[in-house]
């Protein structure tokens, strides 16, 4: 039988496409927390294509907390993942072979939001207060940092511990004087205390000397020696979503939302433009997305270890690589 041009062009371009899709990379990403506006960038990779044309076939899942996404992702549960650098050194420190390869948020995001009228105006008024937090989230493992800086005994403030989804309600319905959150989220808790006929106010750690190398993404270092090319091409498609999702934050919003139907494209847009308030500074500007300063970096290890203890010494060059980064502008 004698093959046309045409027929052999379309086998030769179906078995190509076969291989391709065969020689997918699979990858799953955990991110630090459920999505949210945080996470824009990197749903944004995925629904422009930017995953699948890197070779890559990506299973984004949520996160627990950083510091659960940094177990996850030394552990080999998952292969990338989304956390704060808090968490990652303090990983570390307890022999988590984990490494920053990109950062998301330059400017640290932490703060505590308290309901007015309860006796706090001040960061010096939480002493003899309550504050709600999750166990291991990286905003109260920095608290103490934040209580030196404002001169405060840590100590004289009770924890109540709290799951993720019970903080917002708990501080709203008035259970807990305060909570430690991200300001990525603050949109989620102003909605939450409209709703409930309140007011919250709240104390930003950045504002009070605790800027610090915060979220971006991460991988062990058993991934960067074994599938480092993996881990750039994972990083690349990622930051090129964060900076289609600045260039276009209302398409980013209808995107997200069609991922996530039952979410709310006016709260996750809210929390995408209070992410690029902290993604984007005179450093991104001039270094492009993602960049990492080494003496930010030096700074955000010195202060991490002050307060937190590890078993193993670290070195700023175990925390963090620029290797897998490219250079990625902020757009205009």
């Amino acid at each position: 039988m004698k093959l046309t041009g045409k027929i052999v062009t379309a086998a030769i371009a179906t078995l190509l496409s076969a291989g391709l899709a065969q020689a997918a990379d699979k990858v799953t990403f955990s991110l630090n927390w459920v999505p949210y506006g945080l996470h824009y960038g990197i749903f944004a990779a995925e629904a422009q294509g930017y995953y699948k044309e890197a070779g890559i076939d990506i299973d984004i899942q949520r996160g627990y907390g950083s510091g659960d996404t940094v177990k996850r992702t030394a552990t080999k549960v998952a292969d990338i993942g989304m956390a704060d650098m808090a968490s990652i050194i303090i990983g570390r420190g307890n022999g988590l072979a984990v490494k920053q390869v990109a950062v998301v948020l330059d400017r640290s995001a932490d703060a505590v939001f308290y309901v007015k009228g309860v006796g706090i105006n001040t960061p010096k008024d939480l002493p003899g207060h309550t504050l709600g937090a999750a166990t291991g989230e990286t905003p109260l493992n920095l608290f103490p940092v934040f209580a030196g800086n404002v001169g405060i005994d840590p100590a004289k403030v009770t924890v109540v511990n709290l799951t993720p989804p019970a903080k917002f309600p708990t501080l709203v319905s008035k259970k807990v004087d305060s909570i430690v959150a991200l300001m990525t989220e603050e949109p989620a808790i102003q909605s939450a205390a409209q709703k409930a006929g309140i007011e919250v106010g709240k104390f930003v750690y950045s504002d009070h000397g605790v800027d610090y190398y915060s979220i971006g993404i991460i991988a062990s270092d058993e991934m960067l020696q074994s599938r480092g090319d993996l881990v750039k091409r994972v990083v690349d498609a990622t930051m090129r979503g964060y900076a289609w999702a600045i260039k276009n934050p209302e398409a980013a919003a209808d995107a997200y939302s069609k991922r996530f139907p039952e979410s709310s494209r006016d709260l996750t847009l809210a929390q995408w433009k209070v992410t690029m308030q902290h993604m984007i500074t005179e450093r991104t500007r001039a270094n492009g997305l993602g960049y990492m300063d080494k003496a930010k970096m030096e700074k955000t290890l010195d202060l991490i270890k002050k307060y937190q203890q590890g078993k193993a010494e670290i070195a700023v060059d175990d925390i963090y690589s620029m290797k897998y980064l490219s250079k990625i502008d902020v757009p205009n």
